[in-house]
């Protein structure tokens, strides 16, 4: 999918349009639009916006905010995903010859009088008023609008009482993302156009409380390795660098975020307020068996954090009501907890067991020092809601990824 920026200007009161009158052969031709472009090779959207912006006015852009993504698609190939920008401080006078067209100020109750294609209307409006987070699909048939959806929809979330640090369990909603990922995918390698993903983590981490924009994630292989982070393991959400090869992540560094994937396996976040550490660490049954939660409470005992000042916060995942195991994972569990009649399984007559993990990872923290009432359960099944939820089993792989987050 091709991306694109565009981005209004207002300065008292008034939006710098493009009259775009210059080119040959411009799909725009005529027609009052603001200013923007195609993303380069390897450019973020702020990247592209900046770029275009300083390339078409001369301006430098010094405050802007990202309004919202509007999906264009046309029968003539013309696809696209824009990334709708307001500008509200620049440096820098403004070019007199713009390549593109006739640069002009334009009073704000004026904008939408102009020619202008019928569908931006309906994102320039919101777009006057403040509007963010705008999630918008315009479709064209020979130059003609033959349908307008608006999915926006605030982002929703997760937290728990039990934590004070910025912290977040995702659910799907309030994303971009389309199709089986929609519409707040945060897995990036899951086919979904990256540049929506990067959306995503931006929303997800703003409902979240945390400003940065680097993180510490990893590749998950339902192992029991927790990693204590430091910002040198950081990275962007959308940018390259080497993963690290863990299920959790500790830290007592601050502002640096920690963050765990899942579509069914169990999302835990720590914190310890008192020594300054917190965690994200990602149960499987796999993990959960082989103890990553004994991992992780050890790794906090290493920076100074005593497990009766630990808070824990279990997010959505499946449950007891989906969750058909087979008698070897009950085994692994009951040898885990080292109760053979443990209250979290229940036998089924084909020989199977409903499981429930979310408890399972509770009593095993507790069995590792924490207080019971340092520990909540929050969300729900994610098999139960695939309306809310990303679930591998329900969706047999095609699907999305949630994301839980916890910054110091």
């Amino acid at each position: 999918m091709l991306s694109t920026t565009l981005c209004y200007i207002e300065k008292n009161g008034k939006y710098l349009l493009l009259h775009r009158v210059k080119k040959k052969n411009d799909i725009n031709h005529d027609k009052w639009i603001g200013v923007g472009g195609k993303f380069e090779p390897g450019e973020t959207a702020e990247e592209c916006l900046v770029r275009e912006v300083y390339e078409e006015t001369g301006l430098t852009l010094t405050e802007y905010y990202l309004a919202g993504v509007i999906k264009f698609y046309d029968n003539a190939g013309g696809d696209q995903d824009m990334y709708l920008f307001k500008g509200t401080d620049f440096t820098g006078e403004l070019i007199k010859d713009c390549p593109e067209g006739e640069l002009l100020w334009v009073d704000a109750d004026k904008v939408l009088d102009l020619p202008t294609w019928e569908g931006d209307h309906f994102f320039i409006e919101p777009l006057l008023k403040g509007a963010r987070n705008l999630n918008m699909t315009v479709r064209y048939e020979n130059d003609v609008l033959t349908e307008f959806k608006d999915d926006t929809e605030p982002v929703k979330i997760h937290t728990s009482i039990k934590l004070t640090a910025p912290h977040g369990f995702s659910t799907r909603i309030g994303g971009v993302s389309d199709d089986v990922y929609a519409t707040l995918n945060l897995g990036m390698n899951r086919g979904d156009d990256i540049n929506r993903v990067k959306e995503n983590w931006r929303r997800f981490l703003e409902a979240s409380g945390i400003t940065a924009r680097e993180f510490v994630c990893g590749a998950q292989v339902h192992g029991n390795n927790v990693h204590i982070a430091t910002h040198a393991d950081a990275r962007p959400s959308y940018g390259p660098g080497e993963l690290i090869e863990a299920d959790g992540y500790v830290t007592n560094e601050p502002n640096l975020p920690l963050a765990i994937f899942t579509a069914d396996c169990v999302p835990l976040l720590l914190q310890d307020e008192k020594a300054g550490v917190v965690g994200a660490i990602h149960c499987g049954w796999r993990s959960t068996v082989a103890d990553i939660e004994g991992n992780a409470i050890a790794r906090f005992k290493e920076l100074n954090s005593d497990p009766a000042d630990i808070h824990a916060a279990i997010g959505p995942a499946i449950d007891a009501c989906c969750f058909e195991v087979g008698p070897e994972v009950i085994e692994a569990v009951q040898k885990l907890l080292n109760n053979p009649a443990t209250a979290h399984i229940t036998a089924k007559e084909n020989g199977k067991y409903m499981l429930n993990l979310r408890d399972v990872v509770r009593e095993r923290l507790i069995q590792l020092g924490l207080k019971p009432d340092n520990i909540e359960l929050t969300g729900g099944c994610t098999m139960c809601h695939p309306e809310l939820y990303y679930s591998h089993r329900y969706s047999n792989g095609a699907r999305g990824s949630l994301a839980a987050v916890i910054q110091k």
